[in-house]
């Protein structure tokens, strides 16, 4: 009879270590997984994987990344991003060339024909944003476009001081 209690003790102990900003934490990683299985699902129909779609998606946001550096943002090792990059290559919708700064470096170049696929990208996009974002106001997420670049922020600099 006494265990009951105890029992009961320990189980609401264990539910405290869990804090309101674990949870946060845990939500975003939730809707981060969610939202990328959905869009994997979307984009695979096109014949593209994770990893490909990311990649394009590092190089729109900047064209001057090289493979290791696109491989250091995705926290993808480099013989997985080689792979992703061949197989982009293959299908013409992208070419590796050695970087003029640095021989080693490969930079990578989208071409003409990914950007007859983008709108096909664009639009996949477009309909798991109008899913994730109903019934959210436009200020609503500026305001959380806000509060998530300063946590980023923090955490770039915890970064820094690991390094």
């Amino acid at each position: 009879m006494d265990e009951k209690p105890d029992t009961m003790s320990r189980s609401q102990r264990r539910q405290k270590v869990i804090t309101d900003d674990d949870r946060i934490l845990y939500l975003m990683d939730e809707i981060s997984r969610g939202a990328r299985r959905v869009y994997d699902s979307r984009v695979a129909r096109i014949g593209l994987n994770q990893t490909q779609w990311r990649i394009i998606g590092q190089l729109l946001r900047d064209p001057a990344l090289t493979q290791a550096e696109i491989a250091k943002k995705l926290e993808l090792e480099s013989a997985t991003i080689g792979q992703a990059v061949a197989g982009l290559c293959a299908r013409g919708l992208m070419k590796r060339l050695r970087a003029e700064t640095d021989r080693r470096a490969w930079q990578l170049i989208l071409t003409e024909q990914l950007d007859d696929m983008l709108p096909e990208l664009r639009g996949s996009a477009d309909r798991l944003h109008n899913l994730l974002w109903r019934d959210i106001a436009a200020d609503e997420k500026q305001t959380l476009q806000q509060i998530l670049a300063r946590v980023s922020e923090n955490l770039d600099q915890f970064r820094a001081e690991a390094e």
